[in-house]
């Protein structure tokens, strides 16, 4: 039980690091995807391997670290039921299962880029014989795939994958720090050679230029290779501990907080990226300064209108956490109230899972639109399906909000205007009824926005409805002030009255 064992702070703290580390790794690791596709001077089996480590930093930021909060909170909110609950259970088989397939494709992305800058740095002009572009795919391809497939150990055998892990990772580990070694070496006698040279004035500036920039990837590399081990080392050292020692308080402690620290690896590559590879970080600054795209692209006709959509595009990368991370809450806490009445609790979780589907479905979209918008990508059949998705999505999920809201407010006031009469008339039954109505009408009217004939009918008939829902809410809320206050007034009045 995570109260009884001393657990809560912990899950609290590791909640709301693990909420700002997703939104750091998600708005960091698309800065560096873009970066790294308009940094056209890197060498593209390089850029290749960045793309796939920084794809998988993303995968982090966006799906573990979301799972891993549900996991925490749920957790939380209920402490008695551990792991042998039936949602905790869901979410601990796909954060195992997604966390393995991006941890393993992180860490062999770690690797390839040290063979990869080894072999830059040994072979010198027959590095680019060897290593073309597509036998960079090719390996790529094959880490993910082989990613993948190591999830199955977890159902196979936990010995089997704890054995294999250790294995695989000391070798890889072993052969990573060798090469590294052999990197120093290489660079410390080019380096030499090049200074002997310098001074018989017979080497040339392009390969003085070209040992250079592979020195300088070569030490960037090294520091992801640094920080991913400091990031990941706590948690193979936990990992035995918590199998061994299961129940024991210490080990859950560490284990919360060294899965905090792996992920934490996933918001600091991009860092490293842009402070040691001048070629990213300018095109970083490009991306931020608006001098990677065309200075004419204007929507509606306004100069700052690009300054709009990145603020836009941070602004809902942040809303988007936090309506994942306070409806999953939510949920979970109107589910533990027993004394709520269950028409109430109906309506409120209808509430709270359609913002729950805003922040899961709308914010995404909506940023991929911003996004594209920003590179100016809104010609394709891409952005056109990604705007009706965005339409769809945005309409049933945001009228149901609104309708609920509307049948939320009906709700009190019948509750307050009818008394006893209240339980009779408005039941649970009816509640679900009314709940399943508002979802069906809602996603008729996010069909219907797909017709290009009926758009300009929908949109009268919207703004009639929503006027017409706003007014009258509006009413009833000054008919429940005024019932409340004539009760407040009765009950002041009967205290008042000597006792007969």
């Amino acid at each position: 039980m995570a109260e009884a064992e001393g657990l809560y702070p912990t899950l609290v703290a590791n909640s709301v690091l693990n909420a700002f580390l997703s939104y750091t790794a998600t708005v960091l690791n698309i800065i560096t995807i873009q970066a790294l596709k308009k940094a056209s001077s890197l060498a593209r089996p390089l850029k290749t391997l960045l793309l796939s480590l920084a794809a998988s930093d993303l995968g982090v930021g966006c799906l573990v670290q979301p799972i891993y909060i549900a996991v925490l909170v749920t957790l939380i909110t209920e402490p008695n039921t551990g792991s042998g609950s039936h949602v905790i259970s869901s979410l601990i088989i796909a954060f195992v299962a997604i966390s393995n397939l991006l941890g393993s494709v992180s860490f062999f992305g770690v690797f390839a880029l040290t063979v990869d800058r080894f072999l830059a740095i040994h072979l010198h002009l027959r590095y680019q014989a060897l290593v073309t572009h597509k036998r960079v795919v090719a390996v790529v391809t094959l880490i993910w795939v082989f990613s993948a497939a190591y999830f199955f150990l977890f159902f196979i055998s936990i010995n089997v994958r704890v054995i294999f892990s250790a294995t695989t990772g000391a070798l890889s580990f072993a052969t990573t720090g060798l090469l590294y070694c052999k990197i120093y070496a290489a660079v410390r006698q080019h380096r030499n050679q090049i200074n002997a040279l310098q001074v018989q004035q017979v080497v040339q500036n392009g390969d003085m230029a070209n040992a250079a920039r592979q020195r300088k990837t070569a030490v960037a590399t090294f520091y992801v290779y640094i920080v991913f081990l400091v990031c990941y080392l706590p948690f193979w050292f936990v990992f035995p501990g918590i199998i061994l020692y299961y129940e024991s308080v210490l080990w859950k402690h560490l284990l919360c907080y060294s899965l905090t620290l792996a992920f934490l690896n996933s918001s600091l590559n991009p860092l490293i990226y842009c402070c040691k590879m001048r070629r990213v970080r300018r095109a970083v600054m490009d991306i931020l300064r608006n001098n990677a795209f065309s200075t004419s692209y204007r929507m509606a006709g306004t100069g700052d209108f690009y300054s709009t959509l990145v603020a836009n595009c941070f602004f809902n990368a942040f809303l988007l956490f936090t309506a994942l991370v306070l409806n999953i809450i939510t949920i979970q806490a109107l589910r533990k109230i027993s004394s709520f009445p269950k028409p109430l609790k109906t309506l409120l979780l209808s509430l709270a899972v359609s913002d729950l589907g805003v922040g899961l479905l709308v914010h995404p979209v909506y940023i991929l639109l911003l996004v594209m918008n920003i590179e100016q990508n809104t010609n394709n059949r891409i952005f056109i399906m990604v705007y009706k998705a965005y339409l769809i999505s945005s309409h049933l999920l945001c009228t149901a909000s609104f309708l609920s809201i509307i049948a939320l407010t009906v709700d009190r006031f019948l509750a307050i205007h009818l008394h006893l009469r209240y339980q009779e008339f408005v039941t649970h039954k009816r509640v679900v009824a009314v709940v399943i109505s508002v979802w069906v009408w809602c996603s008729c009217i996010s069909l219907f926005v797909l017709n290009s004939v009926l758009e300009n009918v929908l949109a009268i008939i919207t703004v009639t409805i929503g006027t017409v829902c706003l007014t009258t809410t509006g009413f009833i809320y000054c008919k429940i002030y005024s019932i409340v206050r004539h009760h407040k007034n009765q009950i002041h009045a009967l205290q008042l009255q000597p006792v007969g």
